[in-house]
Protein backbone atom coordinates (compact mmCIF):
# COMPACT_ATOMS: atom_id res chain seq x y z
CA UNK A 1 0.00 0.00 0.00
CA UNK A 2 0.88 3.75 -1.12
CA UNK A 3 1.41 6.08 1.82
CA UNK A 4 0.92 9.81 1.37
CA UNK A 5 4.04 12.02 1.85
CA UNK A 6 4.61 14.10 5.13
CA UNK A 7 3.14 17.80 5.85
CA UNK A 8 4.89 20.90 4.86
CA UNK A 9 3.89 24.34 5.42
CA UNK A 10 4.79 27.67 2.96
CA UNK A 11 3.77 30.81 3.09
CA UNK A 12 5.40 33.42 0.42
CA UNK A 13 4.32 36.70 -0.68
CA UNK A 14 6.82 37.20 -3.38
CA UNK A 15 6.62 35.70 -7.45
CA UNK A 16 8.26 32.36 -7.64
CA UNK A 17 7.56 32.00 -11.08
CA UNK A 18 5.22 33.63 -14.11
CA UNK A 19 3.08 30.82 -12.60
CA UNK A 20 2.21 32.78 -9.41
CA UNK A 21 0.73 36.47 -8.81
CA UNK A 22 2.80 39.27 -8.07
CA UNK A 23 0.31 39.91 -4.57
CA UNK A 24 0.13 38.27 -1.41
CA UNK A 25 -1.03 34.75 -2.19
CA UNK A 26 -0.34 30.90 -0.29
CA UNK A 27 0.02 27.82 -2.36
CA UNK A 28 -2.17 24.63 -1.58
CA UNK A 29 -1.76 20.89 -1.98
CA UNK A 30 -4.80 18.45 -1.43
CA UNK A 31 -4.48 15.16 -1.45
CA UNK A 32 -7.18 12.21 -1.61
CA UNK A 33 -6.33 8.33 -1.74
CA UNK A 34 -9.64 5.33 -2.02
CA UNK A 35 -8.54 2.10 -0.92
CA UNK A 36 -10.51 -0.56 -2.72
CA UNK A 37 -10.41 -4.67 -3.67
CA UNK A 38 -8.94 -5.55 -7.16
CA UNK A 39 -11.97 -7.91 -8.48
CA UNK A 40 -10.12 -7.46 -11.74
CA UNK A 41 -6.52 -9.76 -13.15
CA UNK A 42 -4.55 -8.13 -16.18
CA UNK A 43 -2.52 -10.88 -17.09
CA UNK A 44 0.66 -11.07 -20.23
CA UNK A 45 1.55 -14.19 -21.35
CA UNK A 46 4.20 -15.65 -24.10
CA UNK A 47 4.72 -18.66 -25.87
CA UNK A 48 8.34 -18.62 -27.08
CA UNK A 49 9.82 -21.41 -29.52
CA UNK A 50 13.31 -22.22 -30.54
CA UNK A 51 13.93 -24.15 -33.36
CA UNK A 52 16.38 -24.43 -36.24
CA UNK A 53 13.46 -25.12 -38.76
CA UNK A 54 10.91 -21.83 -38.87
CA UNK A 55 8.20 -23.15 -39.85
CA UNK A 56 7.95 -25.87 -36.86
CA UNK A 57 8.79 -23.00 -34.35
CA UNK A 58 5.93 -21.02 -36.07
CA UNK A 59 3.62 -23.74 -36.12
CA UNK A 60 4.28 -24.93 -32.28
CA UNK A 61 3.61 -21.37 -31.47
CA UNK A 62 -0.08 -20.77 -33.42
CA UNK A 63 -0.69 -24.36 -31.31
CA UNK A 64 0.02 -23.08 -27.95
CA UNK A 65 -1.57 -19.55 -28.82
CA UNK A 66 -4.80 -21.05 -30.39
CA UNK A 67 -5.52 -23.48 -26.85
CA UNK A 68 -4.60 -20.67 -24.86
CA UNK A 69 -7.13 -18.35 -26.36
CA UNK A 70 -9.51 -21.22 -25.83
CA UNK A 71 -8.76 -21.82 -22.47
CA UNK A 72 -9.54 -17.83 -21.62
CA UNK A 73 -12.63 -18.45 -23.70
CA UNK A 74 -13.84 -21.13 -21.11
CA UNK A 75 -12.62 -19.47 -18.30
CA UNK A 76 -15.62 -16.69 -19.07
CA UNK A 77 -13.01 -13.69 -19.92
CA UNK A 78 -14.53 -11.76 -22.96
CA UNK A 79 -13.21 -11.82 -26.43
CA UNK A 80 -12.87 -8.12 -26.21
CA UNK A 81 -10.78 -8.71 -23.18
CA UNK A 82 -8.49 -11.23 -24.74
CA UNK A 83 -5.45 -9.57 -27.29
CA UNK A 84 -3.01 -12.19 -29.12
CA UNK A 85 -0.01 -10.49 -30.99
CA UNK A 86 1.02 -10.54 -34.04
CA UNK A 87 3.98 -13.22 -34.80
CA UNK A 88 7.50 -11.84 -33.89
CA UNK A 89 10.90 -13.58 -35.17
CA UNK A 90 14.38 -13.54 -34.60
CA UNK A 91 17.25 -15.58 -35.02
CA UNK A 92 19.01 -16.72 -31.96
CA UNK A 93 22.71 -17.33 -31.47
CA UNK A 94 25.12 -18.49 -28.92
CA UNK A 95 28.78 -17.72 -28.92
CA UNK A 96 30.99 -20.35 -29.11
CA UNK A 97 34.68 -20.28 -27.31
CA UNK A 98 36.36 -23.06 -28.98
CA UNK A 99 35.68 -21.09 -32.66
CA UNK A 100 35.20 -17.69 -31.44
CA UNK A 101 32.11 -17.57 -33.17
CA UNK A 102 28.40 -17.00 -33.00
CA UNK A 103 26.63 -20.47 -33.83
CA UNK A 104 23.23 -20.63 -35.28
CA UNK A 105 20.43 -21.85 -32.39
CA UNK A 106 17.75 -22.02 -34.46
CA UNK A 107 14.43 -19.34 -35.08
CA UNK A 108 13.06 -17.59 -31.90
CA UNK A 109 8.74 -17.51 -32.81
CA UNK A 110 7.08 -15.53 -29.97
CA UNK A 111 3.42 -14.45 -29.44
CA UNK A 112 1.93 -12.70 -26.30
CA UNK A 113 -1.45 -12.88 -24.96
CA UNK A 114 -3.10 -10.19 -23.15
CA UNK A 115 -5.93 -11.07 -20.98
CA UNK A 116 -8.48 -9.00 -18.38
CA UNK A 117 -9.89 -11.77 -16.11
CA UNK A 118 -13.00 -9.98 -14.34
CA UNK A 119 -13.33 -13.09 -11.71
CA UNK A 120 -10.23 -13.55 -9.34
CA UNK A 121 -11.04 -16.65 -7.59
CA UNK A 122 -10.51 -18.10 -11.38
CA UNK A 123 -6.65 -16.39 -11.51
CA UNK A 124 -4.65 -19.36 -10.01
CA UNK A 125 -6.95 -22.25 -12.22
CA UNK A 126 -6.32 -19.95 -15.46
CA UNK A 127 -2.67 -19.36 -14.65
CA UNK A 128 -2.16 -23.53 -13.97
CA UNK A 129 -4.13 -24.11 -17.34
CA UNK A 130 -2.27 -21.86 -19.71
CA UNK A 131 1.11 -23.19 -18.27
CA UNK A 132 -0.04 -26.78 -19.01
CA UNK A 133 -1.55 -25.73 -22.67
CA UNK A 134 2.40 -24.37 -23.17
CA UNK A 135 2.39 -20.82 -22.46
CA UNK A 136 6.29 -20.70 -21.02
CA UNK A 137 6.07 -16.88 -19.90
CA UNK A 138 4.24 -14.49 -17.44
CA UNK A 139 5.07 -11.22 -18.36
CA UNK A 140 2.58 -9.10 -16.36
CA UNK A 141 0.46 -9.90 -13.91
CA UNK A 142 -1.54 -6.80 -12.85
CA UNK A 143 -4.60 -6.53 -9.96
CA UNK A 144 -6.98 -3.79 -10.70
CA UNK A 145 -10.41 -2.64 -9.84
CA UNK A 146 -13.33 -3.08 -12.52
CA UNK A 147 -14.28 0.48 -10.72
CA UNK A 148 -11.34 2.68 -11.31
CA UNK A 149 -12.15 5.05 -13.60
CA UNK A 150 -14.94 6.26 -11.25
CA UNK A 151 -13.02 5.85 -8.50
CA UNK A 152 -10.33 8.20 -9.96
CA UNK A 153 -13.04 10.79 -10.55
CA UNK A 154 -13.95 10.59 -7.45
CA UNK A 155 -10.68 10.62 -5.88
CA UNK A 156 -9.90 13.49 -7.77
CA UNK A 157 -12.76 15.47 -6.64
CA UNK A 158 -11.77 14.62 -3.03
CA UNK A 159 -8.54 15.81 -3.73
CA UNK A 160 -10.26 19.24 -4.96
CA UNK A 161 -12.14 19.37 -1.90
CA UNK A 162 -9.19 18.86 0.49
CA UNK A 163 -7.60 22.10 -1.26
CA UNK A 164 -9.92 23.91 -0.64
CA UNK A 165 -10.51 23.04 3.17
CA UNK A 166 -6.50 23.60 3.32
CA UNK A 167 -7.14 26.89 2.22
CA UNK A 168 -9.21 27.40 4.89
CA UNK A 169 -7.63 26.06 7.59
CA UNK A 170 -4.31 28.47 6.44
CA UNK A 171 -6.29 31.58 6.55
CA UNK A 172 -7.68 30.68 9.86
CA UNK A 173 -4.27 29.60 11.05
CA UNK A 174 -2.55 32.99 10.57
CA UNK A 175 -5.21 35.37 10.97
CA UNK A 176 -5.50 36.03 7.10
CA UNK A 177 -8.35 36.72 4.79
CA UNK A 178 -9.13 34.52 1.25
CA UNK A 179 -9.69 36.64 -1.65
CA UNK A 180 -10.09 34.19 -4.37
CA UNK A 181 -8.47 31.56 -6.30
CA UNK A 182 -5.85 32.72 -8.40
CA UNK A 183 -4.61 29.03 -10.23
CA UNK A 184 -5.49 25.28 -9.65
CA UNK A 185 -4.20 22.24 -11.60
CA UNK A 186 -4.06 18.24 -11.15
CA UNK A 187 -0.03 18.41 -11.26
CA UNK A 188 2.58 20.50 -9.33
CA UNK A 189 2.76 24.47 -9.97
CA UNK A 190 6.30 25.52 -11.35
CA UNK A 191 7.00 27.16 -7.71
CA UNK A 192 10.23 27.42 -5.54
CA UNK A 193 8.33 26.49 -2.25
CA UNK A 194 6.41 23.30 -1.23
CA UNK A 195 3.07 23.93 -0.93
CA UNK A 196 0.60 23.84 2.45
CA UNK A 197 -1.19 20.97 3.25
CA UNK A 198 -3.98 19.98 6.23
CA UNK A 199 -2.68 17.81 9.01
CA UNK A 200 -5.58 15.49 8.33
CA UNK A 201 -5.30 13.64 5.08
CA UNK A 202 -8.75 12.48 2.87
CA UNK A 203 -9.08 9.16 2.81
CA UNK A 204 -11.93 6.52 2.12
CA UNK A 205 -12.26 2.76 1.97
CA UNK A 206 -14.25 1.80 -0.91
CA UNK A 207 -17.42 -0.61 0.33
CA UNK A 208 -18.18 -1.64 -3.38
CA UNK A 209 -14.90 -3.65 -3.90
CA UNK A 210 -16.68 -6.52 -6.62
CA UNK A 211 -16.25 -10.14 -5.95
CA UNK A 212 -13.61 -11.11 -3.39
CA UNK A 213 -13.14 -14.19 -2.02
CA UNK A 214 -10.34 -14.00 0.22
CA UNK A 215 -9.83 -17.65 0.58
CA UNK A 216 -9.47 -18.13 -2.60
CA UNK A 217 -6.87 -15.76 -3.90
CA UNK A 218 -5.33 -12.81 -1.79
CA UNK A 219 -5.53 -10.15 -4.28
CA UNK A 220 -5.18 -7.51 -1.65
CA UNK A 221 -5.61 -4.14 -1.64
CA UNK A 222 -5.05 -1.11 -3.81
CA UNK A 223 -4.87 2.39 -3.71
CA UNK A 224 -6.36 4.96 -5.76
CA UNK A 225 -4.63 8.51 -5.24
CA UNK A 226 -4.73 11.70 -6.45
CA UNK A 227 -3.69 15.36 -5.94
CA UNK A 228 -4.84 19.05 -6.50
CA UNK A 229 -2.82 21.99 -6.39
CA UNK A 230 -4.25 25.78 -6.15
CA UNK A 231 -2.76 29.67 -5.94
CA UNK A 232 -5.41 31.61 -3.52
CA UNK A 233 -5.34 35.56 -3.45
CA UNK A 234 -5.49 36.69 -0.10
CA UNK A 235 -6.28 40.13 1.51
CA UNK A 236 -3.14 42.31 3.14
Amino acid sequence: MRYLPLLAATLSFNVFAASTPDAPHIYIQGQAKITTIADNVMLGVAIVEVDKDLMSAKHKADQTMAKAIKLAKQQGIDEKSIYGSQISINRENQYNRETGKQDFIGYRVSRTLSLTLTDVKKYPLLLQSLVDAGINEINQTKFTSSRYESLQKKVQKMAIADAKSAAKEFAADYDVELKGLYSASNAPMNVSAQPYMRAEKTMLSDSNSGNFVPDAYHAGEITISADSYAIYLIKN
